[in-house]
């Protein structure tokens, strides 16, 4: 099949094929790792050469690289292409000619600040790379992965992208929920909020520990009743929020149950539970202005939206943003945006989901719409209308390829709230004192549990 048949099908073929819940065809399944990569990409290039074909990306460390952690990884990155330049950049000037590679938020961006705002474009790098169990397990169990439910939850599937062929906007997004993580792993990261007169706030700094036994390919499932992905986050900075634990849970089963969370506060120095963390709730440590379903882009249950794949499109995107990830706050938390010297973009193919509210159901925004890697399953730029059709939050996910993992990952985020005039640049895990994701041992059993919650807080 070739390229111009294949684009076709992916920019078309998915709205024609709508929800279907239909498992790929022997013919498609054949196509992965020949001409699309293991994980569903179309690996030629485009057209006219701007996005090149995948040849397997970075899969080893640039020379200098000495993270913080040592042998463990982590941060500081070093920036394989820091002596690019820009092959163009986008101004409201010149806007006209680059609309329709630009989601709907970006374009808000140009129309409130059209005489500071800009978009540098640089070559193009497919850099996304896995290791080859990944690759093996994707194509290998592809056809066991089923969605199940209203929600939907996930069933059948381990230690694997599990729609490498997507049918569905469902489907699309159990793979952005489900990306490559490393199985034990933490690392500690920072948040700011710049309010609308250019004023920054220091709005946390937490260290974080992920256990995602979904990722552990030792193991043939997750185990029965077990979240799939567990994550405990210590608050040490402001000094008003040190010693604030959060707890969260998210599950597979979506469908049969709900994500968990649980909150220790000092001055109350009890473990409480907080069913409040989904959905619409505003994360305090964001500043106030991150929803709990937008961490990593979308989080929690796909129940209060329909979820339509549109298909794939070429689109101008924060990508290999080495920059981003390790520059000084100071420097990129300028007036009314991130500064645009620091955030690198590209042009990629990536697949468009749109989420609509259903008929009955309460949320602040009202439509949701997701740009998705097409090499890793990163949501790579987000932006949500409200109810009455405006651009309401914008959120850019600056990604790199972590080559010592190795593992492309997005995480760190840009959020602006259209409504306040604000913005927040969080989960910064590569600046200064900050260590970024790093391997560690398994965790005890008991580690991720409410007692331990409590006996680990501040008193």
């Amino acid at each position: 099949m070739n390229y111009k048949k294949m684009l076709v099908m992916g920019a078309a073929g998915m709205l024609l094929a709508g929800q279907a819940f239909a498992a790929p065809t022997d013919e498609e399944i054949s196509q992965l790792g020949t001409t699309l990569t293991p994980l569903g990409a179309i690996k030629a290039g485009n057209a006219d050469g701007s996005i090149p074909a995948w040849d397997g990306g970075l899969c080893s460390a640039p020379a200098g690289y000495k993270p913080i952690m040592g042998a463990k990884g982590g941060s500081p990155y070093v920036d394989p292409f820091a002596s690019e330049k820009p092959l163009y950049s986008v101004t409201a000037a010149n806007l006209a000619q680059y609309k329709d590679k630009l989601d709907e938020g970006t374009l808000e961006l140009f129309k409130r600040y059209p005489d500071s705002f800009r978009v540098d474009v640089y070559p193009t790098h497919r850099t996304a790379c896995y290791p080859q169990w990944v690759y093996d397990n994707t194509i290998k169990r592809v056809k066991n992965p089923k969605l199940v439910g209203d929600a939907p939850g996930l069933e059948g599937a381990h230690a694997q992208v599990p729609f490498p062929i997507p049918k569905n906007g469902y489907e699309a997004m159990w793979n952005a929920n489900v990306k490559y993580e490393l199985p034990f792993s933490e690392g500690t990261q920072a948040a700011y909020l710049i309010d609308s007169s250019g004023g920054v706030s220091l709005t946390s700094v937490q260290k974080i520990e992920n256990r995602n036994l979904y990722w552990d390919n030792s193991l043939d499932k997750v185990p029965d009743n077990q979240p799939y992905w567990a994550l405990v986050a210590s608050t040490s900075e402001p000094s008003a929020s040190a010693g604030v634990k959060q707890m969260r849970f998210n599950f597979l089963n979506v469908h049969e149950r709900d994500a968990m969370a649980w909150s220790y506060v000092p001055g109350q120095r009890r473990v409480r539970l907080a069913p409040e963390f989904k959905y619409d709730t505003v994360s305090t440590s964001s500043g106030g202005i991150l929803l709990f379903d937008e961490i990593n882009g979308f989080d929690g249950k796909m129940d209060k939206f329909d979820f339509k794949l549109v298909g794939r499109k070429e689109m101008l995107v924060p990508y290999n943003t080495y920059k981003a990830w390790s520059v000084d706050p100071e420097v990129a938390n300028t007036p009314k945006h991130l500064n645009p010297d620091v955030l690198r973009w590209e042009q990629h193919r990536v697949w468009v989901v749109e989420a609509t509210l259903k008929a009955g159901e309460r949320h602040v925004q009202k439509v949701k719409r997701f740009l998705l890697d097409e090499d890793s399953w990163s949501i790579l730029v987000y932006h949500s209308l409200d109810q009455a059709g405006k651009v309401h939050h914008l959120m850019y996910q600056p990604s790199i390829q972590m080559y010592e993992k190795p593992a492309y990952r997005n995480g760190q985020y840009v959020l602006y709230d259209m409504t306040k005039g604000v913005y927040g640049n969080g989960s910064l895990m590569g600046a200064p004192k900050m260590t970024g994701f790093y391997q560690v041992d398994p965790y005890p059993v008991s580690f991720f549990t409410s007692g331990a919650l409590g006996g680990s807080g501040v008193r």
